[in-house]
């Protein structure tokens, strides 16, 4: 089985090419999915290093996949990325320094790469 080093959890497929092609600069492997029911399912079974989950979701927003990772102890890095300016506050998540923040859409890609960079202690990629 490949590793998968980064899974993106958003509905919107634009986004996630994006994700995809900026990753893929990095030789990072990474799996796209548009649900979070499926998506906690791919990083239940894949374990990755970053989780990139957009908080508007369908029936489980981003907030809960993040939840729903915690409770099955998985230590990856995540990052929300919306395009509302939603924030969030750093005790609902008990000072967890493995949550990165929020990427606001649009974003820049090249600071998504320094922070891709910084996460997987590589140089730019």
């Amino acid at each position: 089985m490949k590793q998968i080093d980064v899974v993106v959890i958003d509905d919107n497929e634009g986004i996630c090419w994006v994700f995809r092609q900026a990753l893929a600069l990095c030789k990072l492997n990474c799996l796209t999915l548009s649900d979070g029911t499926q998506g906690l399912e791919q990083v239940i079974r894949h374990r990755p290093g970053l989780v990139i989950i957009d908080i508007k979701l369908g029936a489980m927003n981003g907030f809960e996949v993040a939840r729903r990772i915690r409770q099955n102890n998985i230590d990856a890095k995540i990052l929300f990325v919306t395009g509302y300016s939603e924030a969030i506050a750093a005790e609902e998540w008990g000072g967890d320094k493995n949550i990165l923040g929020v990427l606001e859409k649009p974003f820049n890609v090249e600071e998504f790469l320094e922070m891709v960079a910084e996460i997987f202690d590589r140089p730019l990629c």
